[in-house]
């Protein structure tokens, strides 16, 4: 969205004034806030909501370390860098 930002003021797209977003869908956590610095604002700025998923940082800060014991075999969190030697 940030981007899309930058090209939008600089006149180079305007996806916003043709068909206007609605809404945003991004994980959103006490663990995963990286969407704070662009994101929230632009979406506040152009009147979008935010549909935020995995608020329990994909069920880490609900079960701690013991999550990452108890993931079955093809799950996908398995290979995510942030369930690596949680010890």
């Amino acid at each position: 969205m940030g981007e899309l930002k930058k090209l939008v003021e600089e006149g180079k797209v305007k996806a916003h004034a043709v068909h206007p977003i609605t809404a945003v869908q991004n994980e959103w956590s006490l663990w995963s806030k990286d969407l704070e610095d662009e994101i929230v604002p632009t979406c506040r700025e152009l009147d979008i909501g935010i549909v935020p998923y995995s608020l329990i940082g994909r069920g880490f800060l609900a079960s701690g370390p013991n999550l990452v014991e108890s993931l079955i075999e093809g799950d996908m969190r398995k290979l995510m860098p942030r369930f690596q030697n949680v010890d």
